[in-house]
């Protein structure tokens, strides 16, 4: 056998002993997830039903229409249809019935999440789920629905940040 032989031998032999490698959501701080965000608003999300979508990044497993209330970000027409359950087993937009504050993004033409989970978050007796600090993206708590929509506003005049990897 020849030493090109061997080598070549050799390196195949050792990309079977690589290890897996394994992906992992990143979760955006709130001045980033407003930036990366091309629409925020206040929605009522309807009934959500189970689908089998495929957009440019990810296959979508449910789909809702919004009725949207309030945009503080971008342009949305008076319905939107989202897209959430992505199949990225580490991190997904679950889509639920009520009223939401979301952050959305593009994803080909599907409006869907641009933060994961923290980019769908209920609406319950006027307060919403909201950073703790800017220490950590999933401390979170209720702050009231008002004092986070002004934040928002305000972190919305700011230049957006730059996209976040799909």
């Amino acid at each position: 056998m020849n030493r090109v032989s061997l080598l070549l031998a050799f390196a195949v032999s050792l990309s079977f002993c690589a290890p897996p490698a394994h992906a992992k959501a990143y979760f955006a701080g709130k001045r980033e997830m407003v930036g990366w965000s091309v629409a925020i608003a206040v929605v009522e999300v309807g009934k959500v039903e189970e689908v089998d979508v495929k957009g440019e990044h990810w296959t979508y497993r449910q789909r809702a229409t919004a009725k949207v209330k309030d945009v503080l970000k971008g342009e949305l027409p008076k319905e939107v249809t989202l897209y959430g359950q992505e199949t990225f087993i580490c991190a997904q937009c679950k889509l639920t019935e009520g009223t939401h504050l979301v952050f959305l993004k593009k994803d080909g033409d599907k409006w869907v999440g641009s933060n994961w989970q923290l980019s769908i978050r209920p609406i319950s007796e006027d307060k919403v789920e909201w950073y703790v600090d800017a220490k950590s993206a999933l401390d979170q708590k209720p702050a009231p629905l008002k004092d986070v929509l002004a934040e928002v506003r305000q972190l919305g005049k700011d230049e957006p940040k730059t996209e976040p990897v799909s």
